[in-house]
C-alpha cells in the first residue's frame, strides 16, 4: 500500500467486489495454491493490512487479443484464510474508503469554504502517512480540481477522534448534499501505476438517464440488456409532501424553512390526491445558519424522500452482454424496463445505480452483476 510496487499477479476464483456511492464496501475472493501460483509467492503478495488488490477486466477476442481492459474494482487485503485440504486461500478484502474509517481527521477550521475544497482536505488526511509520506495510490485524491460553488462552513478537531469516512459521509449529506466516489485506474504513466481517482459531482455524479444504459426483462425487448432479477420495493414509510426544517435559535426566533412537494415538480395534495404528510428537520447545526442554508436543507430532503419511495434492489444483469460491466459506474442512472408479470402493467424505472455486486465469469457461471437503484417511475 505504501510503495506502489505490485507484487503479483494471481488468479482468483469465486470473487465478489461490492461497490457502493458514498462509502465502504467490500470483497471476497479465493486464490488457488497450485505449483505454479506458489512459484509467484501469492502469500508476500497479500499480507493482510499491508497490500492491495486492483482486479482487472478484460475483453478478450478469439485467439487471445485483448481489445478492452478496465479496473472496475480495487481494495485492501484485510483477512486471509488458508486451506490445507482445498490447497486455497481466501481473501477478505475492503474498498479504500473502508481505509478511511481508519484514519482520524485532523484540525482545521473551514469558513465558508467550498465543500469540495474540504472533501478533498479530508482526501488528504487519509492518504497522508505521520511520516508525511502520501500514498502513491491515493495521491492523485488529493489534487486540486472542481468546486462545487456552494459554501459552508465546518470546524475539525482532531482530539474529537472522528473517522474520515464519517467527517466525509456528514459532509456528503449535509444541506441538498453531493455525491464523491473513488475509482480505480491505471495510470498512463511510464509504470502504468494503479490509482485511485476522487470523483465529486454536485448535486450528484455519473450519466443522467444515458440511452446506453437499458435493461429489460421483456422477451421480446433486443434493443436492452438482459434483466435477470430484481425486487420493487415501494415504501412510503419515510416520505413527506411537505417538510420543515429548523436552523439556528430557538423559539420564535429560530430560523425556519417549509417546502411542499409541489415545489419540486411533484403536486401530491392537489393533481395527485394525496392526504398532507408533514415531517420535521430539527436541529441547530453549523450549516443551517442562514436562511438560505435551511432552504436547500429543506428542498434537499424533500427531493431525498421523494426519490427512496420507489428502489430496485438485486437486480441481476449478465455483465459481458450490452450494456457490458466496463460502460458504466456506481452514480450513473439505469433505466429499466419491468414487464407486466411482476407489476400488473409494464413500467420503467430511471434511478440512479447506488451500489453493485460484481461476479466475474468463471467455469459454469457467466459474469453477473447485482446492483441497488434509487429512482422514480418514468412518465
Amino acid at each position: 500500500m505504501r510503495s506502489g510496487l505490485l507484487l503479483a499477479t494471481l488468479p482468483l476464483r469465486d470473487v465478489s467486489m461490492s461497490q457502493v456511492i458514498k462509502g465502504a464496501a467490500a470483497g471476497s475472493a479465493v486464490v488457488p495454491l497450485t505449483d505454479r501460483v506458489l512459484r509467484r509467492d501469492p502469500f508476500r503478495a497479500t499480507v493482510q493490512r499491508r497490500t492491495c488488490m486492483w482486479a482487472e477486466r478484460q475483453e478478450v477476442e478469439p485467439g487471445g487479443r485483448v481489445v478492452d481492459s478496465v479496473i472496475p474494482w480495487a481494495g485492501i487485503v484485510m483477512k486471509r484464510t488458508r486451506k490445507r485440504a482445498g490447497r486455497s486461500m481466501s481473501l477478505d478484502l475492503v474498498t479504500w474508503e473502508s481505509y478511511w474509517n481508519r484514519r482520524i481527521a485532523g484540525s482545521r477550521v473551514f469558513t465558508q469554504a467550498d465543500r469540495f475544497v474540504i472533501m478533498r482536505q479530508l482526501a488528504t488526511w487519509a492518504a497522508t502517512q505521520p511520516d508525511g509520506v502520501v500514498m502513491p495510490h491515493l495521491a492523485p485524491t488529493v489534487a486540486a480540481g472542481n468546486l462545487s460553488g456552494d459554501l459552508m462552513d465546518r470546524t475539525y478537531d482532531a482530539a474529537l477522534q472522528k473517522p474520515i469516512l464519517e467527517a466525509a459521509t456528514q459532509l456528503g449529506n449535509a444541506g441538498d448534499g453531493f455525491d464523491w466516489r473513488l475509482v480505480p485506474y491505471r495510470d498512463t504513466d511510464a509504470n502504468a501505476t494503479f490509482r485511485v481517482r476522487l470523483d465529486l459531482g454536485y448535486p450528484r455524479l455519473g450519466r443522467v438517464a444515458p440511452a446506453d444504459l437499458l435493461w429489460s426483462d421483456a422477451d421480446n425487448d433486443t434493443r436492452a440488456g438482459q434483466l435477470l432479477d430484481y425486487s420493487l420495493t415501494e415504501d412510503g414509510s419515510a416520505v413527506d409532501n411537505v417538510t420543515t426544517a429548523l436552523g439556528k435559535g430557538s423559539g420564535p426566533t429560530q430560523l425556519r424553512s417549509t417546502i411542499s412537494a409541489a415545489a419540486v415538480g411533484r403536486d401530491e395534495v392537489g393533481a395527485y390526491g394525496y392526504p398532507v404528510y408533514e415531517g420535521t428537520l430539527g436541529g441547530s447545526t453549523s450549516e443551517l445558519e442562514t436562511q438560505d442554508a435551511l432552504d436547500r436543507h429543506a428542498r434537499g430532503a424533500m427531493l431525498a424522500g421523494l426519490a427512496s419511495e420507489v428502489r430496485l434492489s438485486g437486480i441481476e444483469v449478465r455483465g459481458d452482454l450490452a450494456p457490458t460491466l466496463g460502460r458504466y459506474l456506481v452514480g450513473d442512472d439505469g433505466t429499466f424496463r419491468l414487464a407486466s408479470s411482476t407489476t400488473g402493467q409494464p413500467v420503467t424505472i430511471v434511478g440512479q445505480i447506488i451500489g453493485r455486486t460484481i461476479k466475474p465469469g468463471q467455469p459454469g457461471r457467466t459474469e453477473r452483476v447485482t446492483m441497488d437503484v434509487q429512482g422514480t417511475v418514468a412518465a
